[in-house]
């Protein structure tokens, strides 16, 4: 099942309001996540926060779209 079904499916059982504010919260967190993604250069292979790095990028909705040389030397390495 993908994100747009389970959200065709859930959205219509909630109410209006709750609805809004979960659409909205959503929206603010992936833009954040664009925000954090912007400016935080990728770490080091086998650092701790690397994973925490893939789990914004990918709320981000960046994969593959990196603004800096070191996510390009990284995907481009890695895969």
């Amino acid at each position: 099942m993908d994100w747009q079904s389970l959200l065709t499916t859930v959205l219509p059982m909630l109410p209006t309001t709750y609805a809004g504010d979960l659409m909205t919260i959503s929206a603010f967190l992936v833009a954040l996540c664009a925000l954090a993604a912007r400016f935080w250069p990728r770490p080091a292979d086998g650092s701790r926060w690397l994973k925490l790095y893939e789990l914004v990028n990918s709320v981000a909705q960046n994969k593959g779209h990196a603004a800096n040389a070191d996510d390009a030397a990284g995907k481009s390495a890695g895969g």
